[in-house]
């Protein structure tokens, strides 16, 4: 069995599912491959708003007692881009040939949460009789606003009152409440400044480090590092600036195209000559804006809201997660993660005036702001039958009984919200391993999810 459960998990991660690409090739394989030689039926529901490569799978098992609860085991398909493939040391440069050193299986999707699927499906084909009523489902676009999850939850297909079990990385630990999230795009638009003669140009290249943007603490942002650096000049200087590739990863690189007199004074660049003339600038008031917003944020996720110590990160946090610039125009997506017990719209009014502070920062700048996506943060009642049924499953698996709180955002506050009853469970750290180069799993720890999934659908 255990080979066998190996060999998912690598064929799992081998087959890309990146958010913005889709999850229909995973979900196949899932259906045709995986659970259909078994025995269990399973639908692909494409997405009604993104389209054919998007879907959810659904399968539904009819357990021997109808009148018990009925179980939800619900996992996210899809993963973050992986980034600088040059940085996944592990696997050669290849994020998708899932290595096997030691107890550890490394891959992009092996802790969030590919093999939390392979454990779940595999509990469920040693069992084809299960105690109650269950659906498996694997979503897509959670990495991007839970919109499977969502989708989901609109259509009226998912069982009210059921006991629902979220997977994400806990490293099997029952979690109990994890963090809410709001993420937005910030527009600022410019006339740029021309040049009267052609410039040399130079690229600076600021390295952070990765990290989940729950945990921005544990990373280190290379856009904030590279904004710094540019406070040093007091006249136009960037032709661009690109960094970060997700905006619920701390960016790990950031990029500057720069006149080549400004360079001496960027000390913490990697400068390069690049082939390449400057005829326009970025004005130094639209810099100035973006550096204040951020100030301004940063602030007030520093001062504003509840201290929960059950959190390593305890207050509200924020994450300047990508920038992209034009000839014409700077973006910023950002993301705030709030404690449960701080209300979404808190965070938002926040937000808001951060921005009315800087709408009028800088003549010949304008300034818009769009709201992307809010998801709510959950805290389990402390009856909660789900909470309850996790820690027997442990005790019957043979596992440590331990519970915990997430910094991240789940699927479990938007089932929570269509009337389920979520806990969230899964083999894998998530702190320092998702979202980052080097992510792996602990083989023993998919087992052991194996052992805890086949007793949720078993008590």
């Amino acid at each position: 069995m255990k080979d066998e459960l190996i060999q998912w998990c690598r064929r799992l991660i081998a087959c890309p599912s990146i958010t913005g690409e889709g999850t229909r090739a995973i979900a196949e394989l899932c259906a045709r491959a995986m659970l259909a030689p078994a025995g269990i039926e399973s639908r692909l529901i494409p997405s009604r708003a993104e389209g054919e490569a998007q879907v959810n799978l659904v399968a539904t098992i009819k357990g021997e007692d109808s009148s018990l609860a009925p179980i939800v085991l619900n996992t996210h398909l899809d993963t973050v881009p992986p980034g600088d493939k040059s940085l996944w040391t592990e696997c050669a440069g290849d994020p998708f040939s899932a290595p096997i050193k030691n107890d550890r299986i490394y891959g992009l999707g092996a802790a969030d949460t590919k093999l939390d699927f392979v454990a779940k499906a595999s509990a469920l084909i040693d069992n084809r009789h299960p105690r109650r009523d269950v659906w498996l489902i694997a979503t897509f676009g959670e990495e991007r606003g839970m919109v499977g999850a969502r989708e989901l939850a609109g259509s009226a297909m998912l069982p009210r009152g059921a006991m629902a079990f979220i997977g994400e990385p806990s490293a099997l630990e029952v979690v109990t409440a994890h963090k809410g999230l709001i993420a937005f795009h910030l527009v600022l638009r410019f006339d740029p400044v021309k040049l009267d003669q052609p410039a040399t140009a130079t690229r600076a290249l600021f390295l952070g480090r990765s990290a989940h943007s729950s945990t921005p603490a544990l990373g280190v942002n290379a856009i904030v590092a590279a904004l710094d650096a540019l406070t040093l000049h007091r006249k136009p200087i960037l032709a661009s600036i690109g960094g970060g590739d997700a905006v619920n990863k701390v960016p790990a690189r950031c990029e500057l195209v720069l006149i080549d007199e400004a360079l001496a004074n960027l000390s913490a660049a990697k400068p390069e000559r690049i082939d390449r003339l400057v005829h326009s600038l970025i004005p130094d008031g639209a810099i100035s804006m973006l550096r204040a917003f951020i100030a301004y944020l940063t602030d007030f996720a520093n001062s504003k809201g509840p201290v929960e110590p059950d959190y390593s990160q305890p207050t509200l946090t924020c994450n300047p997660g990508v920038i992209r610039s034009t000839e014409d125009s700077l973006t910023l997506e950002f993301e705030l993660r709030p404690p449960p017990s701080m209300a979404i719209d808190m965070v938002r009014a926040g937000v808001n005036q951060a921005f009315n502070k800087i709408a009028d920062h800088a003549a010949g700048v304008t300034a818009s702001l769009t709201e992307r996506r809010a998801n709510p943060g959950f805290r389990s009642p402390a009856n909660s039958e789900a909470v309850a049924h996790a820690i027997a499953a442990l005790t019957k698996a043979g596992l440590p009984v331990r519970t915990a709180v997430k910094t991240g955002c789940t699927e479990a506050g938007i089932y929570a919200a269509a009337g389920l009853h979520p806990v969230v469970f899964g083999p894998g750290q998530s702190a320092g391993v998702i979202h980052a180069p080097n992510e792996y799993n602990l083989i023993a720890q998919v087992e052991g999810a194996v052992r805890f999934y086949s007793a949720i659908v078993d008590l």
